[in-house]
């Protein structure tokens, strides 16, 4: 019962999904974090239905590839309710003040936005855009491709709630430090078993292309600890959804480029 409770808390917190109504305890809320990959699963799962060849049952590859591109895009927007793209927009607009870590941490709590803000999440759409129509407009592209594609939304969360835990929190307050003040070897090594199953699953689909997304996901985490550590002296919730949002496009972006190569 409470892996339920905390299932549901999960898709309450970081979806749009109904899900039942119930007193939430401070439990629920802990652990929550544990089933954030699940979002991502539905996300892919709707992304790769959609663009499931005609020939297949239920495939609905028979629209206009400009039409699932568009709905592709839209899929995670919906899903979500754009949760991680006001994160996103909070940590752009601290990020490109280049003020003092204090006015940064000031900033990721304004709710209003600046120029900066949306001047990244135009980029950062059109990068991930970008990789979504290389893939879907590509000949090439297959249901092993469509299958390591809608994994990188696994991924991405897998790794999110990973550094949500490890890393040191930049604010004693906030949904993020609430949600992971109380981890555990447990929790850690549970969404490690998921970034793993997630991992495994793209490079048995395809070594190669595969490895592009993994690779992507590596170095781009890599440089976001870094980035996170020296702007803000850690993360918080907004810089959570930075990363989601950013990785998802990077990982796309290196899985579309990975095509260009001959030996793929």
């Amino acid at each position: 019962m409470r892996i339920i409770r905390w299932m549901a808390a999960a898709f309450s917190l970081y979806s749009r999904i109904p899900m039942p109504h119930f007193t939430w305890r401070e439990d629920d809320t802990a652990h929550s974090i544990l089933f954030l990959p699940l979002i991502g699963a539905v996300i892919g799962g709707l992304v790769f239905w959609i663009n499931v060849p005609a020939r297949l049952p239920l495939g609905w590859g028979a629209l206009p590839a400009a039409v699932r591109v568009l709905l592709t895009l839209l899929v995670p927007i919906l899903v979500t309710g754009g949760f991680h793209l006001d994160g996103f927009m909070d940590t752009e607009d601290a990020l490109r003040s280049y003020g003092s870590r204090e006015k940064k941490l000031e900033i990721l709590k304004d709710p209003h936005i600046g120029a900066f803000a949306v001047i990244g999440l135009i980029r950062v759409l059109l990068i991930f855009a970008a990789g979504v129509t290389s893939l879907l407009m590509d000949p090439h592209t297959d249901l092993r491709v469509l299958g390591i594609f809608s994994a990188v939304f696994v991924t991405a969360r897998c790794l999110s709630g990973l550094t949500s835990l490890m890393m040191k929190k930049a604010k004693k307050d906030g949904m993020l430090y609430e949600e992971t003040k109380g981890k555990s070897r447990g929790m850690l090594l549970f969404l490690a078993a998921e970034l793993g199953a997630s991992i495994l699953f793209m490079l048995l689909l395809h070594p190669v292309r595969g490895g592009f997304a993994c690779l992507a996901f590596a170095v781009y985490t890599a440089y976001y600890c870094g980035q996170m550590r020296r702007a803000f002296g850690g993360v918080t919730g907004d810089t959570a959804g930075y990363f989601l949002t950013s990785a998802e496009a990077a990982a796309t972006a290196a899985l579309a480029i990975s095509s260009l190569f001959p030996y793929v």
